[in-house]
């Protein structure tokens, strides 16, 4: 283990992560914020950032490239330190008595772990007793400066595709080691070279990333009437599958059909596969080939991936179990059409992971919510910015259970187990059985640990407990229970948000990544 060039490139990333404040200093100047108030919770931490960043980068210089378990270990650090710093705007602006929330160290580092995980728990209260900024809560936003409010945007939208990946854009030296990084953040997700160089495979999906971001934007700021401000910070919380808002009911505060189609469309692909939207994507914009012709393809393209078939089938399959249940509903007096536009709002948000909320889905039937926490489980496609278990490590076990099952009967048959026309490695499903495994007992575990550290608080039941274990570490959010739409974290103890904030780290990274810093053997060369 070279740690000369962990520190190395640890520092390179970080200088890179300080200058992203750069974007909520601008925000706050041009909101008329005081010049104090935005130097202490942004210009000291970008300072800090760079100054070590740059001290790392030079002192630790070194050239060779990296290797796999080093990427292990440099994402795990880097993602720690971006926690920190990115928690220090949310103290300074606590004690600066510039927001109604009193947070501490240990709330401000879950708001900036949930930012970077793209899980959206906050522990920011939905109501206050003593709003420091009456005008901004009466509106309806969160009582916080709105600089911070898109600094908790922004976070999610860098966590999304990987601060990780966007550092090998910029920086040549990861070029040689940019797969390995990328792996090592989102490993056993296929992600593959779509070009040569891994650069030029991290500039093309962060390129449709930037490219959907500004899409949404100027669709809900010009068709749905939804503020420049709201439509950049939900924006940055939707194509990151994040979940944060500036205002407190979410993306139901807007009371906008329009607004809720929109984002329920950004989220959905943004539960797809980025290597298949850049194909989609290079198809569409293919002007050499007629139109007909690339329509044709694009159809025929997304036709032929089975696990965003698996994925839009689970979708469709929980939407219609929900919309059928409101409707037979006797005690719910809402229009078809509201209980399909929340249904399918609900549905998508909880299933890639976002957490957005457009109505109270607690007081829904029984049948609905239990529907909801088993999306919960699922995810997304590989290589998005979801979380959960992820619909392709559902769809091999489904495989590998039917083939065990045909076994039975026909024990001394032949049977290889493909994906498509790929005929799939036999090491691969042992991979997803043992990661399904992994993710169950820390999901268990996690359950059993908050429920013995909040175990003086009444109010948390199993259910409840369960709830917040999988809504952190798949990275959701809101969840059943005392987690439910209409409420948040902020009334758990530290060590249990401290506990939490591990939980949606080990989530991020997708549980191995993290735990193989605790074998030896990863620091044996």
């Amino acid at each position: 283990m070279r740690l000369k060039l962990i520190l190395s490139l640890t520092g390179t990333i970080l200088a890179f992560f300080g200058l992203n404040f750069i974007v909520p200093i601008i925000v706050g100047l041009y909101m008329g914020e005081e010049y104090l108030d935005i130097f202490w919770m942004f210009g000291i931490p970008m300072i800090m950032s760079l100054s070590l960043g740059t001290f790392l980068h030079y002192y630790f210089y070194s050239e060779p490239d990296i290797r796999n378990r080093e990427a292990f270990l440099l994402v795990t650090v880097i993602w720690i330190l971006m926690v920190i710093v990115g928690s220090l705007p949310f103290i300074a602006s606590e004690r600066l008595e510039l927001m109604s929330y009193e947070i501490g160290i240990a709330g401000a580092v879950f708001e900036s772990m949930s930012g970077l995980s793209t899980t959206g728990a906050t522990v920011f209260d939905l109501e206050s007793s003593n709003p420091v900024n009456i005008s901004q809560y009466n509106q309806g936003y969160f009582d916080a400066p709105k600089s911070l409010l898109l600094w908790r945007s922004q976070t999610q939208w860098l966590g999304g595709m990987g601060i990780i990946v966007l550092a090998t854009i910029v920086f040549s030296r990861l070029f040689g080691g940019g797969i390995q990084v990328l792996q090592a953040e989102m490993p056993g997700t296929g992600i593959t070279r779509l070009k040569p160089q891994m650069a030029q495979t991290a500039r093309l999906l962060w390129s449709i990333y930037f490219f959907m971001t500004l899409v949404e934007i100027l669709l809900l700021f010009i068709l749905s009437d939804m503020p420049l401000y709201d439509a950049i910070c939900n924006s940055f919380s939707t194509v990151s599958t994040g979940g944060f808002s500036p205002q407190r009911d979410s993306i139901g505060s807007y009371d906008s059909s329009l607004a809720i189609g929109i984002v329920t469309f950004f989220m959905l692909i943004s539960g797809i596969n980025f290597v298949i939207l850049y194909y989609l994507f290079n198809n569409l914009f293919d002007f050499s080939k007629k139109l007909s012709e690339r329509i044709k393809r694009s159809f025929k393209l997304l036709r032929e991936n089975d696990e965003l078939s698996f994925y839009m089938s689970m979708v469709l399959f929980s939407l219609s179990l929900i919309f059928v249940n409101l409707i037979l509903n006797t005690d719910n007096t809402s229009s078809n059409f509201s209980n399909f536009l929340h249904a399918s709002f609900q549905t998508v948000s909880l299933l890639t992971g976002t957490g957005f909320t457009t109505t109270n889905y607690m007081s829904w039937p029984q049948m609905s919510i239990f529907v909801l926490l088993l999306a919960m489980f699922m995810g997304g496609c590989a290589g998005s910015t979801t979380g959960g278990i992820k619909m392709v490590r559902i769809m091999l076990l489904f495989k590998a259970l039917k083939r065990e099952l045909i076994l039975v009967i026909h024990p001394r048959a032949v049977i290889k187990l493909r994906i498509g026309d790929k005929v799939l490695d036999e090491g691969l499903f042992r991979n997803v059985g043992v990661f399904f495994f992994i993710f169950i007992i820390l999901f268990l575990l996690g359950a059993l640990v908050t429920l013995y550290l909040e175990g003086n608080n009444t109010n948390i039941g199993v259910i409840d407990g369960i709830s917040i274990s999988l809504s952190c570490l798949a990275n959701i959010g809101p969840g059943i229970g005392v987690i439910g739409p209409t409420e948040t974290y902020g009334a758990f103890g530290d060590p249990t948000l401290l506990f939490l904030s591990f939980l949606m780290m080990l989530g991020r990274l997708e549980i191995i990544t993290v735990l193989l810093l605790f074998f030896p053997d990863t620091y044996r060369d």
